[in-house]
């Protein structure tokens, strides 16, 4: 009998668990993509492909402190991205409808007439909303050298 509820449970929790883990490298593909295509909206000056994944109730925090979405669109032709880079990402799930993408932006450009600060640590949390996955709030950092080695 046991050998029989082992078999069942094989059978059917092990093709589950492959479903969970394809869903989440398909989703995780998914936030990458995405958070690129927001990062080429800017650098496009294409405020509706911004606008399409970002929720209306989105937050992004830098160093002026926090900042709704609406503020932000209303400086969005402000902010000119001649180039930029995403490197060394990583998407956290938080749960199946939360996710953190980590990564470094490095770029050149201006807000407001003054140079964009390059590298950043930046972080966008993505939820999935009705179905799709939509950035509800970001945040960046400008990246600091490594201290000097210290000789021995």
């Amino acid at each position: 009998m046991f050998r029989k509820l082992l078999i069942l449970a094989v059978v059917v929790i092990v093709p589950a668990l492959a479903a969970a883990q394809t869903d989440t490298a398909g989703n995780t593909k998914q936030i990458l993509a995405m958070e690129q295509a927001l990062h080429a909206a800017i650098q496009k000056g294409d405020i509706n492909a911004f606008k399409a994944n970002v929720a209306e109730d989105a937050v992004s925090m830098e160093g002026n402190g926090p900042m709704p979405i609406a503020e932000f669109l209303k400086e969005f032709n402000q902010m000119k991205v001649a180039s930029f880079s995403i490197d060394q990402p990583k998407v956290t799930f938080l749960n199946d409808t939360a996710a953190v993408i980590t990564y470094r932006w490095t770029g050149k450009g201006t807000m407001m007439g003054q140079p964009l600060p390059s590298p950043t640590w930046a972080s966008t949390t993505w939820l999935k909303r009705g179905g799709k996955w939509v950035a509800v709030f970001h945040q960046e950092t400008i990246a600091t050298p490594p201290p000097p080695a210290v000789k021995k």
